[in-house]
């Protein structure tokens, strides 16, 4: 460096200094399982996750429509549905779990 002259460039701390690789999933795949997404039933490469206030979301190469963020409940990663259907004695087994954490938060 010449005399005279001033460095502008700092030293990037390992500890807050997170680059893009530091968020990619190793190759892996999902597919789209929404049912009225253009791209429902093909299978698309994940570049990297993200979480979102609603969740976790995937960066997917889409083929022509670009990359693609999409949450992760419209693939196939998604939770696994009820086991069961919504009946009334369910309902009425959640509103006494409601009632019971409801009670004792109070008290």
């Amino acid at each position: 460096m010449a005399a005279g002259q001033e460095s502008w460039e700092f030293p990037r701390n390992p500890q807050t200094a997170r680059s893009r690789r530091d968020r990619e999933v190793p190759e892996s795949f999902v597919t789209v399982t929404h049912p009225f997404h253009p791209l429902s039933g093909q299978q698309l490469r994940v570049l990297f996750e993200r979480k979102t206030p609603d969740g976790l979301a995937v960066s997917c190469e889409g083929g022509p429509l670009g990359s693609v963020m999409m949450p992760l409940a419209w693939t196939d990663r998604a939770p696994a549905a009820a086991s069961g259907p919504l009946t009334y004695e369910v309902l009425v087994d959640l509103a006494a779990v409601v009632a019971a954490v409801s009670t004792r938060h109070a008290g």
